[in-house]
């Protein structure tokens, strides 16, 4: 059993794609994928313990078992795997997992972190706050490739606008020191213009993805915080 999980969802994923596609070159098997809040006990269970149609190895992929919303079936999921170990299912989650629920299963656990400068960065993020926060920019991009930076942006900006929107109704799931670090910092912009820089990270996104600019991405997450 493999576990990849942590906060940098760039690293993980390049992880989760090697090591599917180096199974595939290896052993030319199957690859069946499960969504955690999708999946039933019965699915795994024929996953894990039934032969491959034509007899190929087989390659269990589960996506946010964990992470997904708690419920009896997930426990009976979870209950299975930790009684069973398979040694062909990959966990792939979106969050950091405790290390008390780690402790449970013998697997191989590999944790991608973000550095720390990310999130100086994005608290930093205030009109009229930009020479600030362009410095800790090009300090992340010293540690970390642009497209991390681009999705913990585009991220912070998304709960921004649902502080600013919402409020703390909009931000239940969120650890209580860091809603009031949202709401705080919404403050500093109004709705519309959260609404516009998050069209702009859509656009960025677009041309990046279709080749429609000259500049490279780190170029345009300059412009766009020049531009708060």
């Amino acid at each position: 059993m493999l576990i990849l999980h942590g906060e940098n969802l760039v690293a993980s994923r390049k992880r989760l794609k090697e090591e599917i596609d180096n199974f595939r070159l290896k052993f030319k098997g199957e690859v069946i994928k499960f969504a955690g809040n999708q999946v039933d006990l019965t699915q795994i269970k024929q996953a894990v313990e039934s032969s491959s149609l034509f007899g190929q190895n087989r390659l269990i992929v589960i996506e946010n078992l964990f992470s997904s919303s708690p419920s009896t079936e997930k426990q009976k999921i979870v209950g299975y795997l930790k009684q069973n170990l398979p040694k062909n299912l990959l966990i792939w989650e979106k969050r950091k997992m405790d290390n008390r629920v780690l402790a449970h299963f013998k697997a191989q656990v590999f944790q991608f972190d973000l550095t720390p400068i990310i999130f100086r960065f994005l608290d930093s993020l205030a009109p009229n706050n930009q020479k600030f926060s362009l410095s800790l920019l090009h300090q992340c991009f010293d540690q970390d490739a642009p497209e991390i930076v681009f999705y913990m942006l585009g991220r912070q900006i998304r709960l921004l606008i649902i502080a600013a929107d919402l409020g703390e109704n909009g931000l239940i799931e969120i650890p209580e020191w860091k809603r009031k670090k949202l709401i705080s910092q919404a403050k500093e912009f109004s709705l519309t213009k959260l609404l516009q820089l998050y069209r702009q990270l859509l656009k960025i996104d677009w041309q990046q993805k279709t080749g429609q600019t000259p500049f490279d991405l780190a170029s345009q997450l300059d412009l766009f915080i020049a531009s708060l």
